[in-house]
């Protein structure tokens, strides 16, 4: 099945990587791949990297307030939209994230040489086919789950007005 090899690959790499990106650099993969996202995308909000990683906007902005803690990121207010902070790296991120980089492509590299420059290609260009097809599905589940919790907020707010235009009626 797919997402079985796909999950395991995704495991073993992910534990691999974890290992040695703590060991080298002091990061866990989600702080890395964080401050990756929010190099690529800065400046981002938290829902704008959220979005692009996939990931529970609670458990992100942990993850986000750990690379603050540690000056590989900073924030500050959207001037659009006062409740909403932009993040983007420091000059200290920025070096970790090239540090980081490096290696990883280092290791990339060395992972993908069992595959000749052809098949790396043919493997990339199919990956990208998944991921938009994944993509398209996750966005088509989760916006109906929006939609439809969105409709259950409207209704709750109708019951509970009239309910009390119900009891200040009984009540006059």
């Amino acid at each position: 099945m797919l997402m079985y090899r796909l999950t395991r690959l995704a495991t073993i790499g992910e534990r691999t990587g974890q290992l040695r990106i703590s060991r080298k650099f002091g990061l866990n993969v989600g702080e890395w791949r964080a401050l990756g996202a929010i190099h690529a995308l800065a400046p981002v909000t938290l829902a704008g990297l959220a979005r692009e990683l996939y990931l529970d906007k609670g458990q992100l902005s942990r993850t986000v307030s750990s690379l603050i803690d540690a000056r590989f990121v900073s924030h500050r207010a959207n001037a659009s939209d006062r409740r909403q902070a932009l993040y983007e790296t420091t000059a200290e991120g920025r070096r970790l994230h090239d540090r980081v980089l490096a290696f990883v492509a280092v290791r990339n590299e060395r992972l993908m040489s069992a595959l000749s420059h052809r098949e790396q290609a043919g493997l990339f260009r199919l990956l990208d086919k998944l991921d938009r097809t994944f993509a398209e599905s996750h966005d088509e589940i989760f916006s109906a789950q929006a939609l439809a919790t969105a409709r259950e907020t409207a209704v709750q707010a109708r019951t509970r007005r009239t309910y009390r235009a119900a009891a200040r009626a009984a009540g006059a």
